[in-house]
């Protein structure tokens, strides 16, 4: 069986992507964050780099992607295939021209974090931060188009 885009799991019952391989056999934490407006539904699959957002429905509105030391997504797993190993041109090559893009910065709340690139697709969007020490990709987030900030 062909595995299917990670991207075709939003919009779609997280239970569609918990049922599926890999993640059938992934170890996964389900919280509920109550506290936030609108409140929302988040599984973290520990040492995987990869967690889920979902609305109260249980419906995949973002998908974050990581890679670090710790937690890592195996990036043979993204499809169509590209590679946290990528430097910023080479994501641009294969992308296009950004929606949006932002240099790296120092936040009083938020810390530091790397430049990053969005690129606006049909229903979805991709955006893509480097790591603030490296020329790659250190987290993809994946999100819905009707619920980009």
């Amino acid at each position: 069986m062909e595995m299917r885009a990670i991207t075709d799991y939003l919009g779609h019952q997280a239970s569609d992507m918990l049922s599926e391989e890999p993640f059938v056999n992934w170890a996964v934490d389900r919280s509920l964050e109550e506290d936030l407006d609108p409140p929302f539904v988040h599984y973290v699959f520990p040492k995987r780099g990869l967690e889920l957002r979902c609305g109260m429905d249980e419906r995949v509105s973002v998908i974050f992607l990581r890679s670090d030391e710790d937690d890592a997504f195996d990036d043979k797993l993204l499809v169509p295939a590209f590679s946290f190993l990528w430097n910023r041109d080479q994501v641009l090559d294969h992308f296009g021209t950004p929606s949006k893009s932002g240099a790296k910065r120092s936040h009083p709340i938020l810390g530091d974090y790397g430049a990053w690139d969005r690129f606006t697709r049909s229903n979805y969007v991709v955006h893509i931060e480097y790591r603030l020490d490296a020329d790659v990709i250190s987290k993809i987030t994946l999100m819905r188009a009707d619920i980009v900030p």
